[in-house]
């Protein structure tokens, strides 16, 4: 009975150690295929006038430029075509959101194409419209990122944006 005892241990020690080999090989494996392919994304940042994160303008004189710096970057496992819309926002009911852009109208875009696995880093030169009803009021610079759909040959919204909130002055 002693023996016995003793092999029905090592058996469920052995089950055990089976068990854990399994499941970190399992995980290995998905981890393996998520990285290889898996689900595509793309990605948008807004960076200063000196393509870094901080120190970003808190006030715009409107009808000068404003300049700043886009980052987009392509993990679709495809090439792109994208499209960066600019927009100003004047409340936060006008912000874009993960399913609908802003319903604000478009003032500026800049296209591109980025195979994947990269990215694009550039500068862009934006003002605020002259309008004497905005002055000493806030607003957001919006940046939306759009896609070209191939097979349609139209923009499909992301659901990616970034925006700064700044103050209009004179």
């Amino acid at each position: 009975m002693v023996s016995g005892e003793k092999k029905m241990i090592l058996d469920e020690e052995v089950l055990a150690v089976v068990i854990a080999i399994l499941l970190i090989a399992s995980i290995i494996g998905v981890v393996f295929i998520w990285r290889s392919g898996g689900e595509g994304f793309t990605a948008i940042g807004l960076l200063n006038e000196n393509c870094r994160i901080g120190y970003y303008p808190t006030n715009v004189v409107q009808g000068q430029n404003l300049t700043l710096c886009i980052f987009v970057y392509n993990h679709m496992n495809k090439p792109i075509i994208y499209k960066v819309i600019y927009k100003l926002v004047y409340n936060s009911s006008e912000l874009p959101t993960n399913t609908t852009p802003s319903p604000n109208p478009e003032i500026a875009s800049w296209v591109g194409a980025l195979n994947n696995d990269a990215n694009a880093t550039f500068l862009v030169s934006v003002s605020v419209p002259r309008n004497e009803s905005i002055v000493g009021g806030n607003i957001s610079l919006v940046f939306e990122l759009w896609l070209l759909d191939p097979v349609n040959k139209s923009w499909i919204y992301t659901g990616e944006w970034v925006n700064r909130w700044v103050r209009v002055v004179e």
